[in-house]
């Protein structure tokens, strides 16, 4: 399918092209469109356009923000990381659009209110040939309201919540600053709601649009605009104003003051400086309330993701009912829509659209983008480098990448693509820009949004896996299944029964299953290990893990995703343990800081293991600390010997041997594990992780849970419990 981004340059100005991506998948709470038309929104769109097409040196040269963010990575991550993260920023691509309409050719099942072959407005999404879209965003257009009229519905949303907010009533009197798009639906909804509007817009069009349509009075901006106001309300001034407009001023806000009346309420529903004048605020005792996008669910992953809903009993006016509610005003003729439309392009005609925005922002108020009539084929798979040589497996391995998230981008991706021994034949993701963009970035041949793709394609030798961790198990087992080699992020899986799924399919085809275990392949550790293996006896070794907090709304803390970061991050420090001692764990008990949390929300931790040759390991896994201080110390005792390693930065060895070795990189293994992957994988040599290395991480975290739910010390036996 076709959609449109803003393709941004490093050095340079962005331009706007259609590329070819794949189809995503319907998800259980979502829908697939083929779309008919979406609106181009002159001040939303214009905006955007203006500000990714200035030149990327001298935005961060003008936005002090942009700065202060480069300056915070260069002291956390040093010049490299940077380097690669502001490349990656000014580089990324940007979908263009929010609102549209189409027809329904999938529906997930978990949507009861739609089926295929429904017409169906959408918000959120921009402009595609197909779009996904999520549940609460999706509405059934009603009959007698067109596909082109419906196209408008996000902003329908969005004005139909200005309106809310500002709290009319019948007889009021409401100034409308800004007449775009948004404005000329908020004064038309005034008007449905028996209310007087005055309205002001610098493009005398735009108000004559507005007239036209119910608006009482226009005035055209000026530094007497608010007492004209007030001398045509009878010296009372407006009961409320709502600004649409965008300005970076505050001349807006300071009139806006001077022409409400006394105890008047003020709704933003635009972009405006908000310098709040206090003493003409309280003079008047003024309300200034600021207008959320479409309504209640906006920014809720719960809702716009999941598709759970409000109980109407509690929220009457959610997002997805905005959208249903404006859709019926058009059915009943209370809302016109086709005086709105100034231009109607093709898809293909994308960038003359955007150009004639930018060019001739006065001609234009809605653009439309229209669609083919035609159904679009569901495609998930576009190849990127038709015809791309596929080397001898002796030579080189040819790999599928699924996922390219944050993770995987900074540490994973680049090796890969530095890798001599490795093709990426296919990189898989969920959305279908993510598959292109970074396929194209990292030098894909195809890409593709089924993983199902990837494990039928014949070509394909070796699977890395860098998706959320609940994802991670079937895709494992799917791909060993069909004798692929495997590479895979940590943790191999979340649940008992997801390693004993990933054991059997191991039995059957014994390919490599290699973990993302990458602190053993650190320099520093590695120099530790050497010296462990010289120190006779029982070793005693404390690992402290500074974690520091996370953003609430975190993918770590959704189920769907995550099994929470004992398994998801612990699992590392308990396999460099068992690494390091070289014996199996068998006992471990564990405490929580504060009272016992759900699992996946449990992160203060200390667990203390024993292995079967007496060794111990203690592992303080804690959130309540702060970026400012070390992140990781680990300290072994073992006959005599004494041996500190901090941030992987600085080795700290005493007694048989003097050591004070530093890797001001603080290299954690990631590009070195890579390459012990591909060795094994050509079978240069034994992989140096296998999927028992990943069983028993996983299994011991499960232990650990349990230690903390009974509060009791827990026996293990990995060989018992997978039998």
């Amino acid at each position: 399918m076709k959609q449109l981004f803003m393709r941004k340059k490093p050095l340079g100005n962005a331009t706007l092209t259609s590329e070819e991506v794949p189809v995503p998948k319907c998800g259980k709470n979502s829908l697939l469109l083929s779309n008919s038309y979406s609106i181009i929104s002159a001040g939303t769109e214009t905006m955007a356009v203006r500000s990714n097409m200035k030149d990327m040196v001298v935005k961060a040269m003008t936005e002090p923000d942009i700065r202060e963010s480069v300056k915070e990575m260069l002291l956390k991550d040093g010049v490299m990381k940077t380097a690669d993260r502001v490349h990656y920023e000014t580089t990324k691509w940007t979908p263009m659009g929010y609102s549209g309409a189409g027809v329904a050719v999938e529906v997930g099942s978990g949507i009861n209110d739609i089926t295929e072959g429904d017409p169906v407005a959408y918000g959120g999404q921009g402009h595609a040939e197909i779009i996904r879209a999520a549940k609460n965003l999706s509405v059934k257009i009603p009959e007698g309201v067109s596909a082109k009229e419906a196209s408008f519905v996000a902003l329908g949303g969005i004005a139909m919540q200005g309106v809310r907010q500002a709290g009319v009533q019948l007889g009021e009197t409401a100034a409308v600053i800004g007449l775009g798009l948004v404005g000329q639906l908020v004064s038309q909804m005034l008007v449905a709601s028996g209310v007087r509007v005055i309205g002001s817009d610098p493009i005398q069009k735009r108000m004559d649009i507005a007239l036209s349509l119910g608006m009482e009075k226009g005035f055209a901006p000026s530094e007497q605009i608010a007492k004209e106001i007030v001398r045509y309300t009878n010296h009372l001034g407006v009961d409320h104003v709502v600004i649409c407009a965008s300005a970076s001023s505050n001349k807006i806000i300071e009139q806006a003051v001077e022409m409400a009346r006394d105890r008047g309420r003020i709704t933003m529903v635009g972009a405006v400086n908000m310098d709040i004048p206090r003493e003409q605020f309280y003079m008047k005792e003024l309300e200034f309330v600021i207008s959320r996008s479409y309504g209640p669910g906006r920014y809720d992953p719960l809702y716009e993701e999941k598709g759970i809903d409000y109980p109407i009993g509690y929220v009457r006016w959610t997002e997805k009912r905005n959208m249903e509610e404006f859709l019926r005003l058009i059915q009943q003729g209370r809302l016109k829509i086709e005086p709105l439309v100034s231009h109607e392009f093709e898809l293909k005609d994308a960038a003359e659209a955007y150009d004639l925005l930018i060019k001739q922002p006065d001609d234009c108020l809605a653009i439309l983008l229209k669609y083919s009539t035609e159904p679009e084929e569901i495609k998930r798979t576009v190849s990127i480098k038709p015809g791309k040589k596929v080397h001898k497996k002796s030579d080189r391995s040819s790999v599928a990448i699924v996922g390219c998230g944050a993770f995987a981008r900074q540490f994973h991706l680049p090796n890969i693509k530095a890798n001599k021994h490795l093709d990426i034949r296919t990189l898989c993701a969920s959305s279908g820009q993510s598959a292109k963009e970074m396929g194209e970035r990292y030098g894909a041949e195809i890409c593709t949004t089924d993983t199902d793709e990837i494990i039928e394609d014949p070509a394909v030798d070796s699977v890395m896996i860098f998706t959320r961790d609940t994802l991670h198990a079937g895709v494992v087992t799917a791909a060993l299944k069909s004798g692929k080699h495997v590479f895979c992020e940590k943790p191999l899986a979340t649940t008992l029964e997801e390693c004993k799924g990933i054991m059997a399919a191991q039995k059957e085809k014994e390919s490599v299953c290699f973990i993302g275990f990458n602190r053993r392949f650190a320099p520093l550790m590695q120099q530790a290990k050497k010296i462990v293996e010289k120190c006779a006896g029982p070793k005693m070794i404390h690992y402290r893990v500074n974690a520091g907090p996370l953003p609430n709304n975190s993918w770590i803390y959704d189920p769907a995703y995550s099994a929470g970061r004992v398994i998801g991050e612990i699992c590392h420090f308990i396999d460099l343990m068992a690494w390091l001692v070289g014996k199996e764990p068998v006992s471990v008990i564990a405490q929580t800081a504060g009272s016992p949390k759900e699992t996946v929300r449990t992160e203060n931790v200390n667990a203390l293991f024993r292995f079967e040759d007496g060794s111990t390991g203690s592992i303080l896994y804690t959130a309540e600390g702060v970026s400012s201080f070390p992140k990781e110390r680990m300290e072994i005792f073992s006959s005599g010997t004494a041996i500190a390693m901090d941030d992987y930065q600085k080795l700290t060895v005493r007694g048989a041997e003097r050591i004070d070795e530093t890797n001001r990189n603080g290299d954690k293994g990631h590009g070195e594990e890579i390459i012990r992957f591909t060795e094994a994988v050509l079978g240069r040599e034994a992989p140096a992780i296998s999927h028992i290395d990943g069983i028993r991480a996983t299994i011991c975290c499960l232990k650990i849970l349990e230690s903390i739910k009974d509060n009791e010390m827990k026996l293990i036996n990995i060989p018992e419990i997978l039998k």
